[in-house]
């Protein structure tokens, strides 16, 4: 890796926690920038430093051996549900936050900026969703995720930073927290306590689930390889998997097929269908998801029974 530092915004988070475990792993120092204290699970480490603050006041730090660090921008408000009910909490925590990031990208010289975007920008789309493809997004949260992006393509063809745009799917594995979860993790949180699963709406709605580990060995690439700024990436499997197939999956695996799960009404804001198209990904990063979705379930549940544990 880079002999110059990586900065990790929400460092501290679910993504987070596993990217800077493989940097460390690979032997690179590297600064997080959380509010939250750095989770135990991280240890300590010669090139681990924590800066717990608020990611909006990161003109306030202190750029001492920081000149041209990459910088991996996680940081940012991912619940969809809270941005319909508060759109403005979610311009000031994603846009707002994302702006000084870049400015601060800016005033580092650097070498590389990583914003983790969502596939939620593409809105409904039952195909596979294409990077050049007319985004229409269907809540606050990803309205204020595609603002971010063109801001940071504004900052590489304006300023020369060189910002690369990874268009997340549905991250899952272990880790994630159970305050804004994705349904896998609610799924299997309920399941172990021998509770129906929820499904908003019919079921049919389809995601492309990838494990939070594909999605480090993916956010690594765009650390290092040779990409021109301004680039968007989709992060995912290529591979839909509908809500309600995706239950029966999981209470098979716990052998709890007695249970069946409860429909209630669908939440405002969600998507029906979200596919990624990978080709770019392959080409430019040289990344295929690795984790099938049986596997991936297996080590999420292990997780959380631990978690579960008294």
């Amino acid at each position: 890796m880079s002999p110059v530092p990586v900065i990790v915004t929400g460092g501290a988070g679910f993504i987070g926690k596993h990217l800077v475990h493989s940097l460390l792993d690979n032997r690179q120092r590297v600064v997080i920038v959380d509010r939250v204290a750095t989770p135990k699970t991280l240890g300590s480490s010669h090139g681990l430093v924590n800066r717990k603050m608020d990611v909006a006041s990161i003109s306030s730090l202190n750029v001492s051996g920081l000149r041209e660090a990459k910088i991996v921008h996680l940081a940012a408000d991912v619940s969809v549900v809270k941005s319909v009910r508060d759109p403005i909490s979610t311009v000031r925590s994603n846009i707002g936050v994302t702006c000084e990031m870049l400015e601060f990208a800016r005033k580092i010289d650097s070498e590389r900026f990583v914003f983790s975007s969502t596939a939620a920008v593409y809105g409904d789309k039952r195909g596979r969703c294409r990077e050049t493809d007319h985004p229409s997004p269907a809540s606050p949260y990803a309205v204020s995720k595609l603002a971010c992006e063109h801001y940071c393509k504004l900052y590489s063809s304006l300023y020369g930073v060189q910002t690369v745009i990874l268009r997340y799917f549905n991250v899952y594995g272990p880790g994630q927290s159970t305050n804004y979860a994705g349904v896998i993790t609610r799924f299997v949180t309920r399941a172990l306590n021998e509770e129906p699963p929820i499904i908003f709406g019919d079921g049919n709605q389809t995601r492309d689930f990838i494990f939070v580990g594909d999605v480090v060995r993916a956010t690594m690439a765009a650390l290092k390889k040779p990409i021109p700024g301004g680039t968007i990436i989709n992060i995912g499997t290529g591979r839909p998997t509908s809500v309600r197939s995706l239950a029966d999956r999981i209470l098979r695996i716990l052998k709890l097929e007695h249970l069946h799960p409860v429909h209630t009404f669908a939440r405002r804001g969600d998507l029906r269908h979200s596919r990624a198209d990978t080709s770019i990904a392959r080409a430019k990063l040289g990344f295929r998801s690795a984790r099938g979705l049986d596997d991936g379930l297996l080590k999420t549940i292990d997780w959380l029974r631990t978690m579960n544990r008294p």
